[in-house]
């Protein structure tokens, strides 16, 4: 059963994490079946819960999985953004357990950890980790995340979504998300922020083509000393090894 982690984040090392992830490869080689898969891609812009998060520059990203049949999954993850030459963007960890509930959905539970350089939005290295739970329907699924260190040091945040998917004819997806970011801490100038996702996916083969319309609020964007729209267009180009 193949059960994908949370779409990218920001990241902080973990050495409990990058533990835990060498212990789930080291299942792979018991007698229990898994799968272990490739893809190369590229995005216009790297966003995450409306925001920007490569300053509005493409990015070139590398992502592994590992799945196996008892429900154990990890993922590795690392890219580049095009600011002023190729340089180092981030870095993804994470690992997790899906059980299907009987006849219904699936129990999705795990942990992510995402780094960021100082060539991101935040023009500093940053990032944060996460435990997240959800249930995952044949249309529908929900997620909740907490995260003690959302870009700073005790910066606790609670994140939860929710996103339908149907495919109207084969080989063509469309997606929508809708998600809300409750502050936990941070004092009283911390807000409740709110964003959505509407997205097509199209198979060619090996190759899907993506084309995403994000937004969110409150506010706007701020990246490279200037305020930006949270609404945006990108477009994407995955190949599946």
């Amino acid at each position: 059963m193949t059960v994908p982690a949370p779409r990218r984040g920001p990241r902080t090392r973990s050495f409990v994490l990058e533990g835990a992830f060498a212990c789930v490869l080291l299942l792979g080689a018991g007698p229990a079946r898994a799968a272990v898969g490739a893809t190369a891609s590229i995005w216009s812009e790297e966003r995450l819960r409306g925001y920007s998060l490569s300053a509005g520059h493409p990015v070139a990203r590398l992502d592994l999985s590992f799945d196996q049949e008892s429900g154990f999954y990890a993922g590795l993850s690392g890219s580049l953004v095009a600011n002023g030459g190729l340089r180092p963007f981030a870095l993804e960890e994470s690992i997790g357990f899906a059980k299907r509930l009987g006849s219904g959905p699936v129990l999705d539970v795990g942990i992510v950890n995402s780094n960021f350089s100082r060539f991101s939005s935040h023009d500093r290295a940053t990032g944060y980790s996460e435990v997240y739970a959800g249930l995952i329907g044949k249309l529908v699924s929900s997620h909740i995340y907490l995260s003690p260190n959302y870009f700073k040091a005790d910066n606790w945040r609670l994140y939860g979504d929710v996103e339908a998917a149907v495919s109207p004819v084969r080989k063509l997806l469309l997606s929508a998300h809708a998600g809300v970011l409750v502050p936990l801490s941070g004092g009283y100038r911390a807000k409740t922020g709110y964003d959505w996702r509407i997205g097509a996916a199209r198979e060619l083969g090996r190759v899907t083509l993506h084309l995403d319309l994000s937004g969110g609020g409150p506010g706007k964007d701020l990246y490279e000393g200037r305020a930006h729209s949270r609404t945006a267009l990108v477009a994407g180009a995955a190949l599946l090894f």
